[in-house]
């Protein structure tokens, strides 16, 4: 998905504003909440994203359903979306186009690495908290698992983070055999 530049001055906008009040971890939890709201619930992205509805109802949804439960920065920031009119067009593709920078400051801001872990079968926990350790260790940074499952690797772990794989898997092990059993003279 290609990011647009309005999208992306809004989340470094909003990024610094949660840092400079001190509220960085909550507006990203209601961010990320708001985005997943909007992704599973047609109805309201087709709400905020209808030129029919007025400016002053969606302001009027956002603070009655948000007003208490997300933090002060983040409810002026959807009623400064939609002011400038542009939560009709957040919302109207996907809101992500925000969501993404932001996450990507905020992850750099607080040391996290994303860590997309392959397994042939489901990841049990004792295996999910040594390739957490793994990870963390080999890249001093919290690592953040985003687990997913490809038969294709017949067994073993396949973990790619910063740009880097880590390839414990079967199908590279057996690849690397068959490699070598190739290249070995016959005597």
């Amino acid at each position: 998905m290609a990011l647009s530049g309005v999208g992306k001055r809004y989340a470094v906008a909003l990024f610094n504003a949660s840092v400079a009040e001190d509220v960085l971890d909550q507006v990203y939890g209601d961010l990320t909440s708001f985005a997943h709201l909007l992704e599973k619930d047609p109805a309201l992205r087709t709400f905020f994203a209808s030129h029919r509805v007025s400016a002053t109802e969606k302001a009027d949804l956002v603070m009655h359903a948000l007003g208490e439960r997300a933090s002060g920065l983040f409810v002026k920031f959807l009623l400064l979306l939609i002011e400038k009119k542009r939560v009709d067009e957040f919302a109207g593709r996907e809101f992500a186009e925000i969501l993404v920078p932001f996450e990507t400051l905020y992850e750099a801001h607080s040391n996290i690495v994303k860590v997309g872990v392959v397994t042939a079968i489901p990841l049990d926990a004792e295996l999910e908290r040594k390739a957490k350790e793994t990870i963390e260790r080999r890249f001093n940074k919290t690592a953040r698992i985003e687990k997913r499952i490809d038969p294709s690797i017949i067994g073993g772990m396949l973990m790619i983070a910063d740009g880097q794989i880590i390839d414990g898997s079967i199908r590279s092990q057996l690849a690397e055999l068959r490699q070598e059993l190739l290249e070995a003279r016959v005597n």
